[in-house]
């Protein structure tokens, strides 16, 4: 044998051991937590070089030996949380990783890409989106205020589409795989990360709890609204996980940790729907547990400590509700925005102003778009009739897809996210913010269309991919029947 057959025989064990090693690593919560660590890091520490390297070399590794898109969810959705400040140069310096991750990106698609294409249910409506954003403002939006906003088409008309079609060809088909459980891991280390950010933020302002009203905490990649809205959707998540293991309190107090976190954040609009779909949640873990008695256990503990915790820290929790109290319930100048919006399409009904629009009552948007905070109003402002009729073709889907299976435990908490989503982005810009937002939201439409199967009770060896892990639900289930013997007894 040559030296250059050895070399390459070497060279191909050596990536077999790894791929052997790092497929089933990237399906555990250890590579879930170790993601969103690393963020967590890079974005603690401020320290962009440090954050988006590391970042871009475990997102390489799964690249390499991932032969399904799952698991670069948390790369994906966890990115955003890198961003510490609105300073881009301190970001734009590290284009040279982009060269190595877009390789790797290169050799998933060519390894994983090789069976028939699809466009999955949520494309046309997606694309009459686009259609109705492109030509918004038909008649009267000039060149020049469209040019300034083509940067929001590329990203929220195209760019969402275009996520959509990835994740839809490069989902790995197998109907025994517990997708909704890997999904709702992702989402709750994801929530966890950004809770530990926006305590962090809060610890360092060195503010008084009576001053929190005045402040919207800044995270960089987003102030308390978008932070209450990205908590909204992992808290649900998480809430699901507790219908799904028998230590389910564990992850009720988890999701009760993010819907507090999410109350500090003094997001009046996001309090209010965050409540919502946290009770529309507990409800549901009641409905969907497999032994309702140890769930109402589990949630009676939970209150418990909740108590504790109250009474421990009582005047700061108290100071913190009469703070909310005096932030009030005021509009923020949104009636004036509504206002706007109707007078608008009032004037320009079928295709609206387009999105390039600027008008007098809130300053645009980083990107420059002129913000209604409100999916109705933002629809008919800008795309008119032609918007209404796209976005409600779109809205017929999701919900078409959702309801298919509405007695599935995953449906039902992803329409308790939904009601905290969509109702909040009423009163806000969720719908409009392209990423992580909508892109989130047309992943979790998938996973609905594609998850066929009821993943529901508590978890069984399959759903790990370790042999540690099945011993230990294998362990656990012994331990349960020896008490139950011993019951009867």
């Amino acid at each position: 044998m040559t030296i250059q057959n050895k070399l390459m025989r070497g060279s191909n064990t050596i990536y077999k051991r790894y791929k052997d090693f790092f497929s089933k690593f990237i399906y555990t919560d250890f590579y879930l937590a170790l993601v969103c660590i690393i963020v967590f890091t890079g974005w603690v520490t401020k320290c962009a070089p440090l954050g988006i390297t590391l970042a871009v070399a475990i997102s390489c590794m799964t690249l390499l030996a991932a032969d399904d898109v799952l698991p670069l969810t948390v790369n994906f959705f966890s990115a955003t949380l890198l961003v510490y400040s609105h300073n881009f140069d301190d970001y734009t310096k590290m284009w040279p990783l982009a060269i190595p991750l877009g390789l790797c990106f290169l050799v998933f698609l060519i390894k994983n890409g090789k069976h028939t294409f699809s466009f999955g249910k949520l494309f046309l409506p997606l694309l009459a989106i686009a259609y109705a954003m492109l030509i918004g403002g038909a008649g009267v939006l000039i060149k020049d205020d469209f040019m300034r906003v083509l940067p929001d088409f590329v990203i929220l008309g195209l760019g969402v589409p275009v996520v959509y079609l990835f994740f839809n060809h490069y989902l790995k088909h197998d109907d025994k795989r517990d997708i909704p459980l890997y999904f709702a891991k992702t989402m709750m280390y994801i929530g966890l990360a950004i809770c530990l950010e926006l305590i962090t933020v809060i610890a360092l302002s060195n503010e008084p709890v009576r001053n929190w009203h005045n402040i919207a905490w800044d995270l960089g990649w987003g102030n308390r609204n978008p932070v209450a809205t990205y908590l909204i959707c992992t808290a649900s998540m998480t809430m699901y996980l507790s219908t799904r293991y028998r230590q389910g309190w564990i992850f009720l107090a988890l999701g009760i940790f993010q819907y507090g976190c999410l109350i500090a954040t003094f997001s009046r609009g996001g309090i209010i729907f965050g409540v919502l779909s946290g009770i529309v949640a507990v409800i549901f873990t009641i409905i969907k547990a497999p032994d309702k008695k140890r769930q109402l256990l589990n949630i009676g503990l939970v209150l418990l400590g909740m108590i504790i915790f109250y009474l421990s820290v009582m005047n700061s929790v108290n100071t913190m509700v009469l703070s909310l109290i005096k932030r009030g319930m005021g509009s923020s100048g949104r009636t004036e925005l509504f206002k706007e919006a109707w007078e608008l399409f009032k004037a320009h009904p079928i295709f609206g102003v387009g999105k390039g629009y600027m008008g007098p009552n809130t300053p645009p948007s980083a990107i420059g778009v002129y913000f209604f905070h409100s999916t109705f109003f933002q629809v008919i402002a800008c795309m008119g009739i032609v918007g209404l009729a796209a976005y409600a073709y779109f809205y017929i889907v999701r919900l078409k897809i959702l309801f298919k299976n509405i007695k599935h435990s995953f449906n039902l908490f992803c329409l308790a996210l939904l009601i905290g989503f969509e109702g909040y982005s009423l009163l806000d810009t969720g719908t409009f913010i392209a990423y992580p937002f909508m892109a989130l939201i047309v992943i979790i439409t998938l996973l609905l269309e594609r998850v066929q199967t009821d993943f529901s009770g508590y978890v069984t060896p399959y759903n790990y991919s370790t042999p540690w892990g099945a011993k230990i639900v294998e362990k656990e289930n012994q331990l349960v029947q020896k008490f139950k013997a011993k019951f009867k007894k």
